[in-house]
C-alpha cells in the first residue's frame, strides 16, 4: 500500500472507465476517497466522464491533497481520524482496526461509517473493508483546469448525518467548486443518511444515480 499514489490510482480509473464504456463517455459514482480519484482521472480524460457523481466523496479544490481537507475546520467532529491506528507516514497508510475487541473503538468505526445501517449489515460491512487506505492517495493533489474536471458535469450528493466527511466540508467542497468554475456549477442533490447510504438506504441512491446518468 505504500507505494500507490493518486497518479496510479488515477490511471487505474480512466482505465477502467474506458474498458467499461467502450471509448464512449460514462457517469462515474465515486464515494468517500474515492472522490480524489474521481477527480484526478475527470481532468486526465474529460472526455470519458460524462457526469462526475460524488456521493459525499472528498472533492478538493485545485492543487489541495484531500488530507489537507480532513484537518480543516469545516470537518470538526469527525469520527474517522482518531480511528487510525499506527503512524500514517511510517506505514504508508490509513489503518483501521476492523477486528478490534475495544467495544467503544468498534462502536466508533460503526457510527463513523455506518451510523445508520442496521447492525448486521454494518458488521458484514466491515467484512469487505481492507485496513488500510494508501495514504499517497490522500497526499496527492490534482490541478484543475476549465477544459479538464472543470468541463465535466458534476453532481454531489450531500449526506446530512455523515460523521466521516461532515456535512460543513460536503458545503466547502461544492461552494469552491463552483467559485472556481462558475461556468459549470455544481449540481446538488441531498440525502439524510450516514456516510454510507448505498447500504441504508440502496433504492434511494439508485434512483438518484439513475435520474443524473
Amino acid at each position: 500500500m505504500a507505494d500507490v499514489d493518486l497518479d496510479q490510482a488515477g490511471d487505474l480509473l480512466v482505465s477502467q472507465i474506458r474498458r467499461v464504456g467502450r471509448g464512449g463517455p460514462v457517469t462515474v459514482v465515486a464515494h468517500s476517497m474515492g472522490g480524489t480519484v474521481l477527480t484526478r482521472a475527470a481532468e486526465q480524460a474529460p472526455e470519458s466522464v460524462a457526469h462526475a457523481v460524488y456521493l459525499s466523496g472528498l472533492m478538493p479544490a485545485s492543487d489541495v491533497p484531500a488530507l489537507a481537507c480532513l484537518r480543516m475546520p469545516e470537518n470538526a467532529g469527525a469520527l474517522v481520524q482518531s480511528c487510525v491506528r499506527a503512524d500514517p507516514a511510517a506505514i504508508g497508510a490509513l489503518r483501521l482496526d476492523l477486528v478490534s475487541g475495544d467495544a467503544a473503538y468498534r462502536r466508533q468505526l460503526l457510527d463513523a461509517l455506518y451510523g445508520d445501517v442496521d447492525r448486521a449489515v454494518a458488521e458484514a460491512a466491515f467484512g469487505l473493508l481492507t485496513p488500510d487506505a494508501p495514504i499517497g492517495i490522500v497526499c496527492g493533489t490534482t490541478t484543475l483546469t476549465r477544459d479538464g474536471w472543470g468541463s465535466v458535469p458534476r453532481t454531489y450528493i450531500t449526506c446530512a448525518r455523515d460523521m466521516a466527511v461532515r456535512p460543513a466540508l460536503q458545503r466547502k467542497f461544492i461552494s469552491d467548486a463552483t467559485v472556481a468554475f462558475p461556468d459549470n456549477p455544481t449540481a446538488v442533490a441531498a440525502l439524510d443518511s450516514s456516510h454510507s447510504p448505498f447500504l441504508s438506504m440502496p433504492g434511494q441512491v439508485a434512483d438518484l444515480v439513475a435520474e443524473l446518468g
